[in-house]
């Protein structure tokens, strides 16, 4: 090789390299580094910082979300809870609408068959009496005279055409 042929000529050169070479490196070693490394120093110190305050806010982020969870959760449930009495208010309120209704239902139609019962009696009463009165006017006209057929059946008109005028002056 021939460029190490001529280590003699350039020996004082690579002793002057190998001088200058030490002397940069004990001059870095002595002015340079100690910043660089104080500045890399702070520069992970923050960096750690940093890290640990993420780590610290994710923890808290965490919690937040674990505590917002629980009050959706429980919102949730209030939520739940209120719809629930909501139906059964509204359930027992139609079930007490339902039985006021029958109750009044029941209290017409009771009304209703008292007055038919009423009607009934009455009709039957005036029925009792025209027949009465039918019956007395029959009788006192067949007491009077002893009637043939004709008569009998004029008789019979006449009553009926009273007791039908009769039933007009009470209406």
């Amino acid at each position: 090789m021939p460029q190490f042929e001529q280590v003699s000529v350039f020996s004082s050169l690579i002793f002057w390299s190998v001088i200058s070479f030490v002397a940069l490196l004990f001059l870095l070693k002595k002015f340079a580094f100690p910043p660089i490394l104080e500045i890399l120093d702070a520069r992970e110190k923050k960096i750690r910082d940093d890290i640990e305050g993420a780590e610290k806010i994710n923890q808290d982020a965490e919690k937040l979300k674990a505590d917002f969870d629980r009050q959706l959760k429980t919102a949730h449930e209030k939520a739940n809870d209120i719809i629930q009495l909501a139906h059964d208010s509204s359930k027992k309120e139609t079930e007490k609408s339902l039985q006021d209704t029958q109750g009044k239902v029941r209290q017409m139609i009771k009304e209703a068959e008292h007055e038919i019962q009423a009607s009934r009696n009455k009709l039957l009463s005036e029925i009792r009496s025209y027949t009465a009165a039918l019956t007395i006017a029959s009788t006192e006209r067949i007491l009077k005279k002893a009637m043939d057929e004709k008569e009998q059946k004029r008789v019979v008109d006449e009553t009926i055409e009273e007791v039908i005028q009769e039933l007009e002056k009470r209406a």
